[in-house]
C-alpha cells in the first residue's frame, strides 16, 4: 500500500500559525510593559492629552457627575467643576499632584471651593501618608495605579474622610 503524505504547505500551518500566537502575545506584553512611559512620551512630544487621558477624564468626569445631590447650589457647583475638568490637561492635572501650591491652587480655580477650603483638602492630601499612593500614581501618569489606590482609599472610608474635612 502507498502511504499518502500531506503536502509541505500542509505541514507548515500548524508551525506558522504558533508562530504569530508567540508574535500576537510578545506585542501585547511589550505594549502592557511600556504603555504608560509611551503614553507619558506622547503627552510631552504634543502637548495634548493622550487618548488614554481621555478616556481617564471621562472616567473621572462620570464620577464627580455622579456625586450630584438634587441640591441646586451643589450641582452648580459640581456642573462647574466638570466644565472646567473637561478643559485641564491632564499635564497640569498630574503637576498638581506632585506640588501641593499647584494642587490648592487648581482645586481654588476649577472646583468652586474656596480658598480656605482649598487648602484644607490639600493639606490633608499631602501630609496624610494614606494619600501617597494617589498621588504619586496621578504624578507619574500610572492609571491603573491611581484607580487602584483611588478604590482602596473609597474602601477604607478616606475618600469620605476627605470629603467631610473639606465641608467643615
Amino acid at each position: 500500500m502507498r502511504e499518502t503524505t500531506k503536502p509541505i504547505s500542509q505541514q507548515k500551518w500548524p508551525v506558522v500559525t504558533a508562530w504569530v500566537i508567540i508574535g500576537i502575545v510578545t506585542v501585547g506584553f511589550l505594549i502592557a510593559i511600556f504603555f504608560t512611559p509611551v503614553n507619558n512620551a506622547m503627552r510631552s512630544a504634543t502637548g495634548a492629552d493622550t487618548p488614554a487621558d481621555a478616556v481617564v477624564k471621562s472616567q473621572l468626569i462620570k464620577r464627580v457627575e455622579a456625586s450630584k445631590t438634587g441640591n441646586a447650589a451643589t450641582d452648580a457647583k459640581i456642573n462647574q467643576a466638570v466644565s472646567k475638568l473637561k478643559t485641564t490637561k491632564m499635564s497640569t492635572i498630574m503637576s498638581a499632584a506632585d506640588n501641593q501650591q499647584k494642587m490648592s491652587q487648581l482645586l481654588n480655580a476649577d472646583t468652586g471651593l474656596s480658598q480656605k477650603q482649598s487648602e484644607a483638602a490639600t493639606s490633608v492630601i499631602f501630609n496624610n501618608t494614606q494619600y501617597k499612593q494617589l498621588r504619586k500614581a496621578v504624578a507619574g501618569g500610572h492609571w491603573v495605579q491611581a484607580y487602584q489606590a483611588y478604590q482602596q482609599l473609597s474602601d477604607n472610608g478616606a475618600i469620605s474622610n476627605l470629603k467631610n474635612s473639606v465641608s467643615e
